[in-house]
């Protein structure tokens, strides 16, 4: 097969990708090509497979919509027509608090800002926080989280901290595994000890779906206990398939919340956008 071909199988492949789930990341569509074994897993290949996507933009191949650079975002200032276009973004915001009715309360927690459209697509209908670390989150955050987990007591009138539950996904490799110990002492520190669960990328999934490994960062301090206890193995989120992942985002969810009780939610939610409705109707907003 020619040079001229291969770019062509490989533009195939992409396109195949991105027309069953859109937008992605450039980083997003090269993990699916190699967990699909079509590229392997080398900075040469990332590049390459980023220049095709900007030729075939430019080309019409594939549309711009389909893409998205998730670092670079215009920071725009919110603006309306007028006062019935202001109401009719108040109406479609509105959301009821689905924590007064749970039990335990749940974060998602992930390591990768590249999957996070993913994730704010499965966990919106159950709204669930999404918290994004870029690897290991900084202090800031963690403080921020800790706050998350505390509610006020009408009744005794002090802080208490709530049942907690968090869902982490982030990489298979030496950092990645750490991160959820990292994260546990880090909100002790704050008074906080929540249930945190690792849900992916674990090694049962890269057996499972054959996902294709790379060798550990020799550079990685924490090295060499992993690769004692696992072997010399590293695979990234990114690499399992995102039916996979969108399936187990919304089960471990699911399994965790009190579904009667969200759907009770719902249907209040529903009422109180009618009535807002009916308000914004009785209004002169000319």
């Amino acid at each position: 097969m020619g040079r001229h071909a291969k770019t062509l199988a490989l533009l195939d492949e992409a396109r195949q990708i991105l027309s069953s789930h859109h937008p992605m990341t450039v980083r997003q569509v090269y993990y699916q090509l190699v967990s699909r074994q079509v590229i392997e897993n080398a900075r040469s290949q990332y590049q390459a497979v980023s220049n095709l996507l900007v030729d075939a933009r430019k080309n019409g191949d594939v549309p711009w919509e389909w893409i998205e650079d998730r670092l670079r975002r215009p920071r725009a200032v919110a603006m309306w027509s007028g006062l019935t276009d202001f109401w009719a973004t108040v109406k479609e915001s509105y959301r009821r608090d689905v924590w007064s009715g749970q039990s335990r309360y749940l974060e998602c927690w992930l390591e990768k800002d590249a999957l996070s459209g993913i994730f704010e697509d499965v966990l919106s209908d159950y709204g669930v926080t999404l918290n994004v670390g870029r690897g290991y989150d900084g202090w800031d955050s963690i403080k921020n989280a800790a706050m998350r987990q505390f509610v006020l007591d009408e009744v005794k009138h002090r802080w208490k901290e709530r049942s907690t539950t968090i869902l982490y996904f982030g990489d298979f490799d030496p950092s990645g595994e750490d991160m959820v110990r990292s994260l546990r002492d880090r909100l002790a520190f704050f008074g906080c000890f929540p249930e945190i669960v690792k849900c992916a990328l674990t090694l049962d999934d890269i057996t499972a779906y054959n996902l294709p490994p790379d060798f550990t960062k020799a550079t990685d301090s924490r090295r060499a206990a992993f690769v004692a206890k696992y072997g010399d193995i590293s695979v990234e989120l990114d690499a399992l398939p995102i039916d996979v992942l969108q399936e187990r985002i919304r089960n471990e969810v699911a399994a965790r919340m009190d579904l009667p009780a969200l759907e009770r939610t719902r249907v209040s939610e529903q009422e109180d956008i009618a009535r807002i409705a009916t308000l914004l109707n009785a209004g002169d907003l000319s």
